[in-house]
């Protein structure tokens, strides 16, 4: 495996341009959420041709607290246990991915992947979810990322794997809003990632479904119509493909270039069986109506 690479070309994109898939970072620990991120982010820089950036952080003690039992520092001890975390995430990449590790120190796991992000210039933050097909087993690095990013964040769900490539991007749209930053960094995605192109929209009223399907249809972009009497029937009755990921858009109360999750998004989380990538709201961004936001 390649070592990580401290000169890191500035990125080029945009605020205001959707995104383009240069280097991913995943956030990696011991434990199942961390495998489910590797597989997905690994996924996610194959087929965009990416690089891969490993990192786990070691929170940096607080140099006002004694620790109790004075055990002596146990510094030595963290970093061989980080290195063996970082050789397992390791072998889950396949060989023919470009693939950087590092170790870092932070305040908190989300501040120091947070760090990385903004140091290395990546444009896609992979972590694991702990939820997925009405699991909840949310984490605090997870849920500060959600609040705060400055990238995109991809949720792999709990047990994700890929059986088969990625296959669709599947932007999350009203139908009063279709045009939309989601839409289109959903269709600029499929095109980098070379996947097919969905629209789907949410709704409380089962009869959506059935008076939504003779509705006009986007060339080349399939239509779904996720509808219940509850978020989660509805989000459980549709045929999630296997290959897909749905890009949701960030809450009206996110602050510019960065991530806040609504409570209808956060819902969606718990049952979606597919990864979920939460998109930053851009400089120019109009809020969506609430059928399709993420409040």
């Amino acid at each position: 495996m390649m070592p990580h690479s401290p000169a890191v070309e500035p990125s080029v994109s945009s605020s205001s341009a959707p995104p383009v898939l240069r280097r991913v970072v995943i956030g990696c620990g011991g434990d199942e959420r961390s495998r489910d991120a590797v597989r997905l982010g690994t996924a996610l820089a194959r087929a965009a041709g990416a690089e891969l950036h490993l990192v786990l952080v070691v929170k940096a003690d607080d140099p006002f607290t004694i620790p109790y039992p004075p055990v002596g520092s146990i510094d030595g001890i963290i970093a061989e246990q980080a290195a063996g975390w970082l050789g397992e995430a390791e072998t889950l990449v396949d060989e023919d991915v470009e693939v950087h590790s590092s170790i870092r120190g932070g305040a908190s796991v989300a501040e120091g992947l947070i760090a990385a992000v903004e140091e290395l210039a990546a444009d896609l933050l992979v972590t694991g979810s702990g939820v997925g097909a009405g699991g909840v087993t949310t984490h605090p690095a997870v849920e500060a990322l959600l609040h705060s990013a400055p990238v995109p964040l991809a949720l792999a769900p709990r047990g994700w794997r890929d059986e088969g490539g990625l296959t669709e991007v599947i932007a999350a749209v009203s139908e009063q809003h279709a045009a939309h930053q989601v839409a289109d960094d959903a269709a600029a995605w499929a095109g980098q990632l070379d996947a097919g192109l969905a629209h789907v929209t949410f709704s409380s009223d089962p009869a959506a479904r059935q008076s939504s399907s003779s509705g006009p249809q986007e060339e080349g972009v399939r239509r779904i119509v996720a509808a219940g009497r509850t978020l989660g029937r509805a989000v459980r009755d549709v045929d999630w493909p296997s290959g897909g990921v749905l890009m949701i858009g960030s809450s009206p109360l996110a602050r510019r270039r960065r991530l806040f999750l609504g409570a209808t998004a956060a819902r969606i989380l718990t049952h979606l069986p597919i990864p979920m990538i939460v998109m930053p709201r851009r400089d120019a961004e109009t809020p969506t109506s609430p059928a399709g936001s993420t409040r």
